[in-house]
């Protein structure tokens, strides 16, 4: 049975306070419903771990860790000593040395990052850092060439084919391994890597980054951040998809970092050894130059010793004018022997070896022997012949050298001669200056010493800096070398799984709760009850052994769910109304396909099972379904014939298969179905019936779509409506608390429909009860 509030008092339904608690047979229900989908939404997302796992490259780390040593000169000092904040400033300071661009630019000097050789996947590339399948000699003619890949086909193993892109234009180069091709943006050479293995026809591509996206590059991907600040310690961090490149970026940075620190701390020395240098300089090169003057002192002068120069610039003197003398003899005769050579017929020409140089005499001894010749034919041809006239003309063109030979010794020997005279007015004039050399060879001396001594003092200093350096420790100390982890730091297996498993269950209790929030369609009498104070006298299970239309069932199948939940539903009516000998119970719902005719039909089929006279009157004239649930296809005759006065109810009455259990169809249907329901023929009708069955159930039109089933509730005493579990929506449970609020039913009592197994109803377990 089932507990009902009523008011005392007056017997009418007070309405309880409204419950927003959780709804948990409600909730039970909904994720019973949606396990499908908590498997879909696991299936889902492990799946997608699997293929983020399948297809994320993976991301290394190589890190160092680094110690920075600070002086405490106050504690050399014998100073009390004090708990300064400066370990943080001297660790950001040094961090931000290593997060500078200038310093990044330095990185990039130090390791090789291009080209970027990389090898063509399904899915993913994959860059061969250490051991790429070729090595690329380039020369970069056009900077737009720069961050473009370069597709390289290996026809065979001889031969490759260069394909790229640049600004929407396609180039292709068709080359030799190891031979020198040219394109317009880039001269390159590519050499195959010996240990690889390469097939024909496979695909790579290479990449020369520009300076500005390598130091975009190390900027993104490396990390420094402090480790304890107590201890002066930092860490440094570079992730990248290859394991090899990451660890060697951390060895190049630490080992910059070093050098750096090391040249910080021995800057004031080399700045000192660095003016050293420049004073040493400038002090060896005056000292060169006093060596020079010495030298060339000694050279131009021969000694030291002043007379012995003396005597020797007059002997140099008397030595240039004996040249003098012989070199105008040589010209006198040079000008005899250019008159001679002007003379026909050609005179004899004596070579003179004292006198003219060898090629002259050469010269002189050909001339001679032509000329004899030509005096020959002479005395054989005559002068207008052709072999005459060709040795003459030997002899003009030998004559005519000569003559150019002796003029070019005779500039040559004038040359000598001027040469003479300026050298001997040098000679003069150094004879005179004899006196002040001397004086200025000494002072020259003097300053020679001093430079000396001053060269030999800063060497001295120089080395002892030299030794300070190479005595200095650095500040830092690489407390961890670069790491080479084969591990990637993501993805990481577990985690991605876990994830997965954790997203799944946060989405399904999101699922859940939103169906739950958005659900608003009946489940279960517990949910009613939070609705609604009206009476519930049971639920009918859901069950599918009716066809497409309702049928009586409780017959056929008598020991089902549905009959024993309809057998309860059955007594709880009698202690509804326990005192009248006839009794009229209307049966209605808010819409169609609630279940009502399925309920009408198959309670008074249990009622007359029981013995009770019972007839079911089919009060829904707009769309009649009695007629089919007792497997009628006639309805002509029926209620609307009665109400209108054409047709008597015994003529209307028709018998079932069951015993004691009569029904009268809804007859035609009328264009007025209110207004016959409104005429006094519909009372006296219910009044006829009442005086000759036992129960007379009305199977009435829904209230929410007309004013029928409220007209026809008035007549019955005991009105039920019908609440369909998952179909009814919760607002139709607000038609039943109008409809009490009317107080002209105040023992409205609700049956649930449809409900599933375990939503509320367990026969046998949670039976309804009634409280007299």
């Amino acid at each position: 049975m089932v507990q009902f509030n009523q008011n005392i008092g007056n017997g009418s339904p007070v309405p309880e306070e409204e419950n927003h608690d959780i709804d948990w047979i409600k909730l039970k229900l909904i994720l019973k419903k949606s396990i499908p989908w908590f498997i879909a939404i696991f299936a889902v997302l492990i799946l997608t771990a699997v293929l983020y796992l399948r297809y994320t490259k993976p991301m290394y780390q190589s890190h160092s860790e680094i110690k920075l040593d600070q002086e405490n000169q106050s504690n050399m000092l014998g100073l009390p000593q004090y708990d300064q904040s400066s370990n943080m400033g001297l660790l950001s300071s040094e961090m931000e040395i290593i997060q500078s661009r200038l310093f990044f630019n330095k990185v990039v000097e130090t390791v090789d990052l291009n080209p970027q050789y990389f090898t063509y996947g399904n899915i993913l590339d994959d860059e061969k850092y250490l051991n790429p399948p070729f090595r690329v000699n380039y020369k970069v003619l056009n900077a737009s060439v720069y961050n473009v890949p370069l597709d390289v086909i290996v026809v065979n193993q001889e031969t490759f084919q260069l394909n790229y892109t640049v600004r929407e234009k396609e180039y292709s180069k068709t080359g030799q391994f190891g031979d020198s091709i040219q394109t317009e943006l880039i001269d390159l050479i590519i050499v195959l890597n010996k240990n690889w293995v390469i097939e024909d026809g496979a695909r790579f591509y290479f990449r020369i980054n520009s300076r500005e996206v390598l130091i975009n590059y190390i900027e993104k991907n490396l990390s420094v951040e402090p480790l304890n600040l107590q201890a002066n310690t930092f860490k440094i961090s570079f992730t990248d998809h290859n394991l090899n490149k990451a660890h060697a970026l951390i060895e190049a940075i630490d080992t910059l970092y070093y050098n750096y620190s090391l040249q910080e701390k021995t800057k004031a020395d080399r700045n000192k050894i660095e003016y050293l240098d420049k004073q040493l300089e400038k002090t060896e090169k005056k000292l060169d130059n006093f060596e020079t003057y010495f030298e060339d002192f000694t050279i131009d002068n021969k000694t030291v010793d002043l007379n012995e120069d003396v005597r020797r610039t007059v002997d140099a003197i008397n030595g240039l004018d004996s040249q003098r003398i012989k070199i105008e003899n040589k010209l006198s005769k040079l000008e005899l022997l250019q008159t001679k050579l002007l003379k026909t017929p050609y005179e004899y020409l004596t070579p003179k070896v004292n006198v003219y140089p060898a090629y002259l005499n050469r010269a002189f001894d050909e001339f001679n022997l032509l000329n004899n010749d030509l005096q020959k034919l002479g005395l054989s041809y005559k002068e207008n012949t052709y072999t005459f006239k060709s040795r003459q003309k030997e002899v003009e063109l030998m004559r005519a050298d000569i003559l150019a030979e002796v003029n070019s010794f005779k500039e040559d020997l004038q040359k000598q001669k001027n040469n003479l005279a300026t050298t001997k007015q040098q000679l003069r004039r150094q004879l005179i200056s004899l006196p002040s050399k001397n004086t200025e060879y000494n002072k020259s001396k003097r300053f020679y010493s001093v430079y000396e001594e001053m060269y030999l003092s800063l060497m001295q200093s120089k080395n002892g800096f030299e030794i300070a350096i190479a005595g200095s420790v650095t500040k830092i100390k690489i407390l961890s070398p670069a790491s080479l982890s084969t591990t990637p730091i993501y993805p990481v297996p577990l985690f991605a799984y876990a994830t997965a498993v954790i997203l799944s269950i946060v989405l399904s209790f999101l699922f859940a709760g939103v169906t739950y929030l958005a659900h608003n369609k009946i489940q279960s009498l517990h949910e009613i009850e939070f609705l609604t104070t009206a009476t519930t006298l049971g639920a009918v299970p859901k069950h599918n052994l009716n066809g497409k239309v309702a049928k009586i069932i409780v017959d056929k199948h008598p020991k089902s769910a549905v009959s024993e939940a309809l057998r309860s539903i059955r007594t709880n009516i009698e202690f509804m109304i326990p005192d009248k000998d006839s009794k009229v119970i209307s049966v209605t719902s808010t819409i169609g396909s609630e279940g009502k005719t399925f309920i009408s039909t198959n309670l008074g089929a249990l009622l007359a099972m029981a013995g009770k006279k019972t007839v079911i009157v089919d009060l829904d004239l707009r769309k009649p379904k009695i007629h089919l649930a007792f497997e009628q296809e006639e309805n002509s005759n029926g209620v609307s014939s009665i109400l209108i006065g054409k047709g008597k109810i015994e003529d209307c009455v028709q018998k079932s298969s069951i015993q004691n259990l009569d029904f009268i169809t809804a007859g035609a249907i009328p264009p007025n179905p209110s207004e016959l329901i409104l005429r006094k023929e519909f009372g006296e009708m219910i009044d006829a019936l009442k005086s000759t069955y036992e129960v007379v159930i009305l199977d009435t039109p829904p209230v929410g779509l007309v004013t029928d089933g409220l007209l026809a509730m008035q007549k019955a005493d005991l009105p039920l409506y019908i609440i369909k579990a998952d179909f009814s929506k919760r607002s139709f449970v607000q038609n039943v608390n109008r409809v009490l609020a009317t107080g002209q039913f105040n023992n409205l009592s609700l049956i649930l429909n449809g409900i599933s197994s375990g939503s509320g109803y367990e026969y046998g377990k949670k039976n309804t009860y009634y409280e007299s």
